[in-house]
């Protein structure tokens, strides 16, 4: 109860706050030609709402109740996760249910064999200096949301599917998809069938908004 307490006050209270001491004024990230290193970010701007949170929570939780077959107990938990990673980010919610389905089924302590961790596979070499300890479940859906809009925003605005775009990266690598084009967007394509799977069970009209019919191509980069 406390840790759900903590989870509703933020949106109301002290949301910007917590996302600049998240964020800590970078992102870590990496170009397609650049090694790993510091990136800065601009940070958005929030407005609360009228909406009661305990009620978009518990709203919420059936939906990821119904569409991923949870608990009620993780389903109300990851849904204060999932509306709070949103409301700093921009990415939609849907989008980061259906991300974290993918990745993890949900597991608060998924470990991957790259090294890749939590809900939404993490790797803390390269962002938990921006994000904090990712080991964390909370802490590590919020920056889920970072990473894939940072990844949008820098490399993606200007495709036809930005999130698909912005998925693809964030399964891959952005050094990946420039170093090794036709292995990893193969690699890509097969995350992005997956993660139109998990979106169909949230909502087949978000998956249209989103995804297109087929994988997006991307083209190589100079």
């Amino acid at each position: 109860m406390r840790a759900m307490n903590r989870i509703l006050t933020l949106k109301r209270v002290a949301l910007a706050a917590g996302g600049a001491l998240l964020l800590g004024g970078a992102v870590t990230g990496h170009s397609a030609t650049e090694a790993p290193g510091r990136q800065a970010l601009a940070l958005p701007t929030f407005n609360a709402d009228d909406i009661p949170l305990e009620q978009e929570v518990a709203a919420y939780g059936r939906r990821l109740v119904e569409a991923y077959d949870l608990s009620p107990d993780k389903a109300r938990r990851y849904a204060g996760y999932i509306l709070e990673s949103a409301a700093y980010s921009g990415v939609p919610k849907e989008l980061l249910a259906a991300l974290i389905h993918t990745e993890s089924h949900f597991r608060d302590q998924a470990v991957s064999v790259v090294g890749a961790v939590g809900p939404a596979q993490i790797m803390p070499k390269l962002w938990e200096d921006a994000c904090g300890d990712v080991l964390e479940p909370r802490t590590n859906v919020l920056c889920a949301g970072v990473v894939l809009q940072h990844y949008k925003v820098r490399f993606c605005d200007d495709q036809a599917a930005p999130y698909a775009c912005a998925l693809s990266h964030y399964n891959v690598g952005p050094g990946n998809l420039v170093r090794q084009p036709v292995r990893s967007q193969a690699a890509a394509n097969r995350y992005l069938t997956k993660m139109t799977r998990a979106l169909a069970a949230y909502d087949e009209y978000i998956l249209a908004q989103h995804f297109p019919t087929e994988p997006v191509e991307q083209p190589p980069r100079p």
